[in-house]
This record gives structure tokens, C-alpha cells and sequence, in this order.
């Protein structure tokens, strides 16, 4: 494929290698180079927003095997019940959920500007 870039309004038209559609390239379209069609094809990631990074959280706390939650609904259950040992088991679902926190972390936002 070959790129080309409207010259006005930056917009990316590609066309065949092979000069079948050349006739179709008009003179306000101009030929990207290597790194500009590289750019446009990979695009840098954007950082997660944090509605995304919430998302994730809310998930990784409710995982039935890994999360947090099942420790606070065991610790709760246990208190309830009146048996002895949910306090190790609180505690356990306040590390994971810490865990998680620092596996995901907030976006820092640059207030700089």
C-alpha cells in the first residue's frame, strides 16, 4: 500500500502498490514517508482514564479466586456467626485489596499546565 495525506486536512488515503489506483490521487494528497506511515498505522496508547482504571478495579475486587471481596464476605460471615479467626481473614482482604490499588493505580494528572 501506498499512503498519502490530504495536505489541508491531514486525513490518510492509501492505495494500492501496484499503480492501479494512481489515477485516483489527486494533487492536494501528498506522499507520507516511512515513519509518518509507521505513526499512523501504530499510534501511541493512550493512558487508561479513571472510569478504565475503576473498571478494572471493581473486577479484581469481585474475583471469585483472587479478589478482595470474598475476604470481607468470609470476615463478615465469621463476625456474624460468632466464630473465632475472622480478624486474619479481614485482614488478608485488606492486602489484596491494597494489592489491586497498586496494581492499578490512578492516572497522575500533570497540574502543572
Amino acid at each position: 500500500m501506498k499512503y498519502y495525506k490530504h495536505k489541508k486536512t491531514g486525513e490518510v488515503f492509501a492505495f494500492t502498490a501496484d499503480g492501479s489506483d494512481d489515477k485516483c490521487i489527486g494533487k492536494e494528497l501528498v506522499l507520507m514517508s516511512e515513519s509518518e506511515v509507521s505513526d499512523h498505522l501504530n499510534p501511541a496508547a493512550s493512558p487508561p482514564t479513571r472510569e478504565q482504571i475503576e473498571a478494572l478495579r471493581l473486577r479484581a475486587y469481585a474475583d471469585p479466586l483472587t479478589g478482595s471481596d470474598r475476604y470481607f464476605a468470609e470476615a463478615q460471615r465469621m463476625q456474624v456467626m460468632n466464630e473465632p479467626g475472622w480478624e486474619p481473614v479481614r485482614a488478608a482482604g485488606v492486602t489484596r485489596f491494597e494489592e489491586i490499588q497498586e496494581q492499578f493505580p490512578w492516572v497522575s494528572v500533570d497540574t502543572s499546565l
